[in-house]
């Protein structure tokens, strides 16, 4: 292959590569058009995420006409995660003696150890409460 067409298919190849811009996240949690509302963004919101959300109160109230009245740090749920482990004992018991015929055995007879553990956790969102302005 020629040096230039390495260099093209090298550059296509690069630009192909590139990222999508982070799109902003907001969803309604509760909405009054014109009255009130909740919004819910990711836990760590980015700016993307605030002015997602600020048009959401926008288009909710109309430009600048509205009011945040209590943004935070919800838990809306739990997620639990299970998880447990089986192992084989080896059987090793051996005949140590007998009593009037009867064999007298030491050791394990063998089996299974089982253990599991548990672990809960909050599911959490950031959420803004906001209030149309009256006019």
């Amino acid at each position: 292959m020629n040096k230039n067409y390495m260099i093209a298919l090298t550059l296509v190849t690069i630009s192909g590569c590139q990222t999508i811009p982070y799109q902003g996240q907001a969803r309604d949690v509760k909405k009054k058009p014109g009255e009130s509302g909740v919004l819910a963004l990711p836990i760590n919101p980015r700016e993307e995420d605030r002015t997602k959300a600020e048009q959401k109160m926008q288009q909710s109230c109309g430009a600048g006409k509205y009011k945040i009245l209590e943004e935070g740090e919800v838990v809306i749920g739990q997620k639990t995660n299970s998880d447990s482990r089986e192992d084989n004992r080896d059987k090793n018991q051996q005949k140590v003696g007998s009593v009037f015929g009867i064999p007298l055995m030491s050791g394990d007879g063998g089996g299974k150890n089982i253990s599991g553990s548990t672990t809960t956790e909050n599911v959490k969102e950031w959420q803004i409460s906001y209030d149309c302005k009256k006019k």
